[in-house]
């Protein structure tokens, strides 16, 4: 009986050993490979419009529409391309002093000592489109509108460092004979005449330089819808003159300011400087 029990116990246990040493050993446990999370995808970068065009800036662009004309070829890419880019343009004016008489002048300034007061007027011009080579509208009331640009060689925006030539009286006509204008199209005649824009202030003669004088801000886009081109060149002499040009934009706003000071003396929406009634 007790050699059984050692029998069945010997047995049982060389089972035990024997499933022990048969049994499949466990998979060895391997790490999960951790995918790393990618990362947020960048913000789209914001593209940022071309710079606002100043003074200097679009003589560059006239520039080169110059060379084209004189050269008979196209406006080039690069100034078509411009169409639609914002431009702020300085015009200084009254840089020779006061101007006596009618306020016919395209633009001017006076002081009355005795009641302390500046009076300053815009007068912008107008011309026939057909006078820049497009073609009229049936009923022909349309027209560009604007201003002779006063030394376009120049690229600074304030009046040149020289001494007071005393009071002169500047025929309007005589902007015809100038080499550079900005203008917008306009639906009026160019027969009507347009707004002149009048500031009156009460100022003390130390308020302003009568040498530096003041400047007419002109803010807007340039644009090429029935234009052909945001500038337009003509020789109209013949290809020994220098041509004339016409940038063309949409005003927006014209600013008056102080050159002495920086202060702003009158501002009109555009929509403010249609012809008088």
């Amino acid at each position: 009986m007790a050699g059984g029990l050692a029998a069945v116990l010997l047995v049982g246990g060389g089972g035990f050993l024997i499933g022990r040493a048969t049994a499949p050993e466990p998979a060895p446990l391997v790490a999960a490979a951790l995918t790393p999370q990618g990362e947020a995808p960048p913000a789209p970068t914001a593209i940022a419009p071309p710079p606002t065009l100043e003074r200097a800036g679009l003589l560059d662009l006239v520039a080169d529409a110059i060379d084209a004309a004189s050269a008979s070829r196209p406006l080039p890419e690069a100034v078509q391309a411009a169409a639609g880019r914002r431009f702020d343009l300085m015009l200084p004016f009254g840089c020779e002093g006061p101007v006596e008489g009618e306020r016919t002048a395209p633009f001017g300034w006076r002081y009355d000592e005795a009641k302390s007061t500046l009076r300053v007027w815009i007068n912008p011009m107008r011309w026939e489109r057909a006078l820049w080579g497009i073609t009229e509208t049936g009923e022909g009331k349309a027209a560009f509108e604007g201003f002779w640009i006063a030394r376009p060689w120049s690229t600074a925006p304030e009046c040149p460092a020289t001494p007071l030539s005393g009071a002169i009286n500047t025929d309007p006509s005589g902007q015809a004979q100038g080499e550079l204008a900005i203008a917008r199209l306009i639906g009026d005649d160019a027969g009507k005449s347009a707004r002149r824009l009048d500031i009156v202030k009460r100022m003390a003669p130390d308020d302003f330089d009568a040498v530096r004088g003041f400047a007419l801000r002109i803010t807007g886009r340039l644009q090429s819808a029935e234009a052909g081109g945001p500038v337009r060149c003509f020789q109209r002499a013949g290809l020994h003159e220098r041509p004339q040009c016409m940038i063309i934009g949409d005003f927006a706003e014209l600013r008056v300011e102080n050159s002495k000071t920086g202060d702003l003396l009158g501002v009109w929406p555009v929509s403010e400087t249609n012809q008088r009634e």
